[in-house]
């Protein structure tokens, strides 16, 4: 999914000679980069004929230029369209943008979780994940200390571990991207429904409504009010979840309500299964690469988790406890349903439904660029009207899927969880520690006892949550499919006021 161009450095032998290309990658927010660096072969190659250990030195990122019509009407193929250059943020702005983006669909699950696990182990295992999180973040780090040029995380396994698990990783990514957009789609058509509930419309229509919404505005190529966009997103959730809090405060707390400190059902299957929603609030980290290449000094980013560390966490727990102390075993896996029919509820389903929609824009921009970058990389730059058709194709298909997930799966808690435990382990613990471990291995760094304890346990954790959470949030979606009906169902299960369904 690159374009191209290749070299080999000047005056250097041909034994030892560094191949430079230069590619297009897209970066944080599907920011369009031009990337100049030595070749995964001639990595490689250098290893083999020097036997000694390797960094990589060539390395430049710049914002690509664009091809089209500037203010004179004349085609022009260095076109400013007002993009910022990258790494030129320093760690407290990536810190504020990672902050807009840890309240997400994955925070609506936790009031549940709770009530799955209990107060102890759940709260244990939001700060332990998080904790994982920053160990391994600081892994990407060193591995691009070696690699600079690396944008992503499949360019960090093509530099580790080559071509072939550099295509597993975009496909195991795009997979992410693709869920996870379908699990947008999913909210933004409940909470347009939950805002309308009076209007009494089966869920695959509003899901259609939604598409129709998002479908022009996915047309914008550039995201350049990028802070903007990010600062509305983070205030829209955490009013809809403030709203959710105080009305649950202001009904007050049932009196046969029960809750526990470990859950009295808890079995090995549940409690694998409600981790898998707790790694989705989690799931940001595929795209640390992409922020590091904003930075003025990447090695900064650890300390940007001192900044979202402080309000990711704490927000996770409030939100987790409020929904489990007010509403016991009867949490929900959708934090708005813990509310009544009402005014409250209808306008914490329209701030969401706003949030939703600012978020698949976000990410569905990421993922058609790389479509884009794909399936036409000589046509990426392009403003004109070939580009933009090829661009409509690339959003249209993104769409589409998008929609087909949302109905497929139209379960919030199930297609989230699903999406948590299959993916989210890998790209979170696995794929960081092996890139750490080969990159160690590569620069001749002795990795200690402890630390293959350390990491052959973390690996085996992520690849048992996998396992486990993947088989029973299938069964759960099947389950679902038999009690609410099949894919493309009405579903009008909590979206109508009124007796025949909700």
């Amino acid at each position: 999914m690159s374009f191209h161009s290749m070299q080999v450095a000047e005056g250097l032998s041909t034994e030892s000679s560094i191949v430079v290309e230069t590619i297009q990658r897209s970066g944080m927010f599907g920011k369009l980069l031009t990337v100049e660096r030595e070749t995964c072969t001639s990595v490689a190659n250098s290893l083999r004929s020097n036997g000694v250990s390797y960094r990589s030195n060539v390395s430049r990122i710049s914002a690509a230029t664009y091809r089209g019509k500037g203010k004179d009407g004349k085609e022009d193929s260095g076109l400013d369209i007002g993009i910022a250059p990258p790494q030129h943020a320093k760690w407290q702005s990536i810190a504020a943008i990672m902050v807009s983006e840890v309240v997400g669909a994955g925070v609506l699950t936790l009031s549940r979780k709770y009530a799955q696990l209990g107060w102890i182990p759940a709260t244990i295992f939001i700060v332990v994940i998080f904790l994982i999180t920053v160990y391994t973040s600081n892994m990407m780090v060193e591995v691009k200390k070696v690699f600079p040029a690396i944008i992503s995380m499949a360019d960090a396994a093509d530099y580790t571990f080559g071509r072939v698990a550099s295509s597993f990783v975009q496909v195991l990514m795009a997979i992410f991207l693709c869920t996870t957009l379908g699990d947008y789609m999913l909210l933004i058509g409940k909470s347009l429904a939950s805002t309308l509930y009076s209007v009494h419309l089966c869920f695959p229509v509003w899901v259609t409504i939604s598409l129709l919404v998002i479908f022009p505005v996915m047309q914008l190529r550039t995201l350049n009010s990028t802070t903007a966009l990010c600062v509305m997103n983070m205030v829209s959730i955490c009013a809809a979840v403030a709203l959710v809090i105080a009305g649950l405060v202001i009904d007050g707390r049932d009196p046969g309500v029960e809750t526990f400190l470990v859950a009295e059902d808890l079995d090995f299957l549940t409690f694998m299964q409600a981790l898998s929603a707790i790694f989705f609030t989690f799931g940001g980290q595929f795209m640390f690469y992409e922020l590091m290449a904003e930075m003025t000094d990447f090695t900064e980013f650890p300390w940007t988790f001192s900044i979202a560390g402080p309000f990711q966490v704490p927000i996770y727990l409030i939100v987790g406890t409020v929904g489990y102390h007010y509403k016991g075993e009867d949490a929900s896996g959708y934090f708005l349903d813990n509310l009544p029919f009402g005014w409250m509820y209808r306008l914490a389903s329209a701030l969401l439904c706003f949030h939703m929609l600012i978020a698949f824009l976000i990410l569905g921009n990421v993922l058609s660029r790389i479509l884009h970058l794909y399936f036409s990389p000589y046509r990426v730059n392009d403003l004109g009207l070939r580009g933009k058709l090829e661009w409509l194709g690339c959003t249209s298909l993104v769409i589409v899927v998008s929609f087909v997930v949302a109905n497929a799966i139209p379960f919030f808690e199930e297609l989230t969880s699903l999406i948590g435990g299959l993916l989210v382990p890998s790209l979170n613990m696995i794929f960081p520690i092996l890139f750490y471990i080969r990159t160690k291995q590569m620069v001749d760094l002795k990795i200690k006892g402890w630390e293959w304890v350390v990491y052959v346990f973390l690996i085996a954790f992520g690849a048992l949550v996998t396992v486990v959470s993947t088989y029973m949030n299938l069964r759960a979606i099947i389950d679902g499919w038999s009690t609410y009906g099949a894919p493309f169902s009405c579903h009008c299960d909590q979206i109508w006021n009124t007796c025949d369904c909700s």
